[in-house]
């Protein structure tokens, strides 16, 4: 993951910090390691935790086994759509993040709720007749401008709803848990980064990925990273 690598090393360089922990959600194997000599990662599957080399430990993002306000900087890349419930993930964020501190997070953004079938994938005749329909759609719904047309909307009136605390709004997806048919096709939800900033944005956070409205209202794929008051 070199571009999470970079990404994630100048933000570190960049960006003045308190002390304490250096925290990935989700490492698996530790690509990330060299990131910081303060670094500790997280993630469930053990046969990743046992090939890596790096200070990591076994751990639920949606509970994390870390003292409240320890972590100085805490960042994720492509795991946060692997959880059932990623609300959970962001009140454990601001629990173990210290004042002053940031989190970078980068989940696959947008992901599809036909992956889970592999329709992008399976020729027209594996699919049944309603299959075939959201086949076909699916040029239409992944242009730039389809999804505009709904998400520009929806995200006017998430800003204009900032002033007070706002939930985390997702779409829950149903996982292939049992053949991996393409990217994302084993995702439990599918989120939309400008959801995630207006979260933060909502309790005081700020979002130093977006800080303008311009910038929060036209995210796309990038990380969202924010500082906690």
């Amino acid at each position: 993951m070199p571009d999470a690598l970079r990404v994630t090393a100048e933000w570190l360089a960049r960006t003045t910090l308190p002390a304490g922990l250096i925290l990935e959600l989700g490492c698996g194997r530790g690509a990330l390691a060299e990131a910081s000599d303060r670094y500790a990662g997280t993630d469930l599957s053990l046969p990743a935790l046992a090939a890596a080399r790096s200070r990591r430990f076994c751990g639920d993002m949606e509970r994390l086994a870390v003292k409240s306000n320890s972590v100085a900087f805490i960042f994720s890349w492509a795991a946060l759509e692997h959880v059932p419930n990623p609300e959970r993930v962001l009140a454990e964020v601001e629990r173990v993040l210290r004042p002053g501190g940031l989190a970078l997070l980068a989940p696959a953004w947008h992901c599809r709720p036909w992956a889970a079938e592999g329709l992008e994938f399976r020729p027209y005749g594996e699919l049944r007749p309603w299959q075939r329909v959201r086949k076909a759609l699916i040029p239409f719904r992944n242009a730039l401008w389809w999804r505009a047309l709904f998400e520009i909307p929806r995200r006017l009136l998430h800003e204009m709803r900032a002033a007070t605390p706002r939930p985390f709004v997702y779409r829950r997806l149903q996982p292939n848990l049992d053949a991996y048919l393409g990217t994302d096709s084993d995702a439990f939800t599918s989120m939309d980064p400008h959801a995630m900033i207006a979260y933060f944005a909502s309790r005081g956070w700020d979002v130093l990925s977006h800080p303008t409205p311009r910038a929060r209202l036209t995210s796309r794929h990038e990380p969202v990273v924010v500082r906690k008051p």
